[in-house]
């Protein structure tokens, strides 16, 4: 869950500067496969650069062997530039997960616990192998891409990412990102693990730099509440 949830996170606050040049809005359809979809990216890239807050409602989807049944939370999801994000689910029961630069921590509010992570070994893989705004070039070296412009429909752009190599595919099946058509942002994933977990993600209602509370990233927990710290280096159970 800590990888998933670094996952979506870093799609909203990863960029690189120097990926492509401002060429404009080039998703058109005179251009080849190729060229659209590394103009799709190019665009995801530039607006992701201008974001300096971002709120909105998400949905979350998972299906293991596990579980009797897929199951289904939501809640709202908070960002701030440059690595501040906060999920807070509230069905079907309530945490609050907020990541604070290399330091995440999830409060299990019902159990009255909490643990706090170092974070930063896990993003230095997700820039790596995850990172859907890089660029095209350093993408393919991991992924394999199919894009769907749904031209003529109101549908997202949608991504599909297949790993080129066996240690990728040992993890991970597929990611497919789905892009927003006006705001180029992504508003949805499906992570596919090589085992049949399932993942997906999807964010409506999204505020593009909005104000958000001072207090937004805050973590100020009750009195009562155990807290541990999970991870290498740790001594938790």
């Amino acid at each position: 869950m800590r990888r998933i949830l670094l996952t979506l996170g870093l799609c909203w606050v990863v960029s690189s500067p120097t990926a492509f040049a401002d060429r404009g809005d080039r998703t058109t359809e005179n251009l080849d496969g190729g060229e659209r979809l590394e103009a799709l990216l190019n665009r995801v890239q530039q607006e992701q650069r201008s974001i300096k807050s971002l709120r909105a409602h998400f949905k979350m989807l998972q299906e293991s062997e596990l579980l009797q049944e897929p199951e289904e939370s939501s809640g709202d999801f908070f960002f701030a530039a440059p690595d501040r994000v906060r999920w807070e689910y509230a069905e079907p029961t309530a945490v609050t997960v907020v990541i604070d630069g290399d330091e995440m921590t999830t409060w299990y509010r019902d159990l009255g616990r909490a643990e706090t992570a170092e974070v930063g070994t896990y993003s230095e893989r997700i820039l790596k192998y995850m990172n859907a705004s890089s660029s095209l070039e350093n993408l393919l070296q991991s992924f394999d891409a199919r894009v769907r412009f749904h031209d003529g429909s109101d549908l997202p752009y949608e991504i599909e990412l297949t790993p080129a190599y066996r240690r990728i595919a040992r993890r991970m099946k597929s990611m497919t990102l789905w892009v927003h058509r006006d705001l180029y942002l992504p508003v949805g994933v499906r992570i596919e693990t090589a085992q049949g977990e399932v993942t997906e993600f999807s964010f409506e209602d999204l505020e593009v730099n909005t104000e958000l509370a001072e207090d937004a990233f805050s973590l100020s927990l009750p009195e009562g509440v155990e807290v541990r710290t999970v991870g290498p280096g740790s001594d938790s159970k």
